[in-house]
């Protein structure tokens, strides 16, 4: 019978006696349960120390392993956890602010936390429940309530000498800084602050008034006004534009005061988004994409051997679209590794921005968007510029992040030609196939199974619109029918075999009957899908053979 896990715990941690006992080092090893929680407990401990500001993470840790405290027995860490529960909450709801108080009584929670982790691990449960946290609890409750306090002497002595010297009156800011000091000094004007914070009175405005635009579009669709509607629904795609644009320049602008982008190198707290090049996870900070997109090899614009990808936006009006072209890059050519063997259809494109410069970078795979940690790259990666940090995924791997600016100015400096051989040895021909038939509900079928198989399908309905298909697009392989109206298969299939570019192209003919200069045959009486994919195979090799 399977343990509950309740039962498992009781077992595990308590005796007939009620007492807590030992745990062998080779048991808690083999303790999956343990091994979780003290990962979260230390993971905590460490966020407490170096960047108690990301407070909405935080506490949502907090949360979760105050709990598995409880369940686990240890009472002593569970009423730790409560306390500190009740200072983020307060935090979070902005009910209270962050002072060098609060600073120096996290750093000590912290440390109390690592020595409960050290003792657990040791399996010295007995020492983890007789250790006494009230200092830390009244201190804790003091920050609650807003209380004046000093809880430096709860620090271990080793840490003193990195204490604020000439410490001041209890509750009073010391004028030394500590040398390890996490948050970088920048040095911006008072007349840019005064412009920042009008700049973000204005987008704060014009929040306002997307939100009061929702309420009256909401009101006209309610209403049955799809005049009134449609007029809203362009007037907010028009302000949201602008919004995001003004916050875009605000960024740039801020960003651009910020030397040698310190902020960036030291901020902790990111978003991104999980890409794939050359088999390789990464992280692209969302901070500097635009947007997201798809396109094939033939949706690109060449100019001097540069790739560039047609963006379009509404304009203010909304009935019309403005036109950029923006250069595209693959990701894959900056990094190590081999480019995949299989390529999807369509390529991912994200469009990344800075400094009010835009450009496209071809990713291998998109995966996910996603909030982190960021760690600071070892000192043995500083020669790799265009990685700033590493953060970790849900499996705990560590994922390399990329930094967009560095990346940009790669691949200015990377010559065209250069760009062109690698995308030359790393590309695949995708195969464009014409379906001639005059039932939708076949051509739909066939559609359906070749587009599976990773190719590019276009239909027509009989032989005068494949004729005209033909001559604007150069189709690697053709799918027949012969009873068509207008133009049947065999009259087709002889204009088509008249035209030079054309004369090789292996030709199906899917049909009630073989169809003359036809490449193979499948009868519609006997049609299965695997025999099209089989037939299609044979083919593409035997005219690869030929080719070569």
């Amino acid at each position: 019978m399977t343990e509950t896990k309740a039962e498992f715990f009781k077992k595990t941690f308590s005796t007939d006696a009620g007492k807590s006992e030992k745990i062998l080092p080779m048991e808690l090893e083999n303790s999956p349960v343990i091994k979780n929680y003290l990962l979260e407990t230390r993971w905590l401990a460490q966020a407490l120390k170096d960047r108690p500001k990301i407070a909405r993470e935080i506490f949502r840790v907090i949360c979760i392993t105050k709990n598995n405290s409880l369940l686990l027995g240890f009472n002593p860490v569970y009423k730790l956890y409560r306390s500190l529960e009740e200072v983020y909450k307060a935090l979070v709801d902005k009910k209270i602010t962050f002072s060098q108080s609060l600073f120096l009584l996290f750093e000590a929670v912290s440390e109390k936390l690592f020595d409960f982790c050290n003792l657990i691990e040791r399996g010295e449960l007995d020492q983890v429940n007789e250790t006494d946290i009230k200092t830390y609890l009244i201190f804790l409750d003091k920050a609650l309530a807003g209380e004046i306090f000093n809880a430096s002497h709860l620090l271990s002595k080793k840490e003193n000498p990195l204490l604020l010297q000439n410490p001041q009156q209890e509750g009073e800011t010391s004028q030394t800084i500590k040398p390890e000091e996490k948050d970088p000094l920048i040095h911006i004007q008072s007349s840019k602050i005064g412009h920042f914070v009008n700049q973000q009175e204005e987008m704060i405005a014009r929040s306002y008034i997307i939100m009061n635009q929702v309420d009256l579009l909401k009101n006209a669709v309610r209403e049955g006004d799809m005049r009134t509607a449609r007029d809203s629904f362009k007037q907010i795609a028009l302000d949201t534009q602008t919004l995001q644009n003004s916050l875009l320049i605000s960024h740039d602008e801020l960003m651009s005061y910020i030397h040698d982008d310190n902020f960036l190198q030291n901020h902790k707290d990111l978003q991104g988004f999980f890409v794939f090049a050359n088999g390789r996870k990464y992280l692209i900070p969302s901070e500097f994409v635009v947007d997201i997109v798809t396109g094939s090899a033939l949706d690109y614009e060449e100019k001097m051997n540069q790739k560039y990808l047609i963006y379009t936006q509404e304009n203010e009006s909304g009935t019309e679209r403005t036109r950029e072209e923006i250069p595209v890059y693959s990701l894959s050519s900056l990094l190590p590794g081999q480019p995949p063997a299989k390529h999807a259809v369509l390529d991912s494109i994200l469009l990344v921005n800075f400094q009010q410069q835009k450009i496209g970078i071809i990713v291998d795979k998109m995966q996910k968007f996603v909030s982190l940690i960021k760690k600071p790259m070892p000192p043995a990666f500083a020669n790799f510029p265009i990685l700033k940090g590493l953060a970790f995924d849900e499996k705990y791997d560590m994922i390399p992040i990329l930094y967009i600016p560095e990346i940009m100015k790669k691949f200015r400096a990377m010559r065209p030609y250069d760009q062109k051989v690698f995308e030359a040895h790393a590309a695949r021909h995708i195969q464009r196939v014409l379906i001639v038939e005059d039932s939708e509900t076949t051509r739909l079928i066939e559609h359906t199974i070749i587009e599976g198989r990773g190719f590019l399908v276009e239909e027509a309905a009989d032989g005068i619109e494949a004729m005209a298909k033909i001559k604007e697009t150069q189709f690697d392989l053709i799918l027949c029918d012969d009873d068509m109206p207008r133009m049947n298969g065999e009259l087709f299939l002889d204009n088509v075999r008249r035209m030079e570019n054309y004369k090789n192209i292996p030709v199906i003919a899917v049909s009630n009957k073989d169809i003359a200069k036809s490449t193979a045959f499948i009868s519609k009486a006997d049609f299965k899908r695997d025999a099209l994919i089989k037939k299609i195979n044979e083919l593409f090799k035997i005219s690869g053979g030929k080719q070569k």
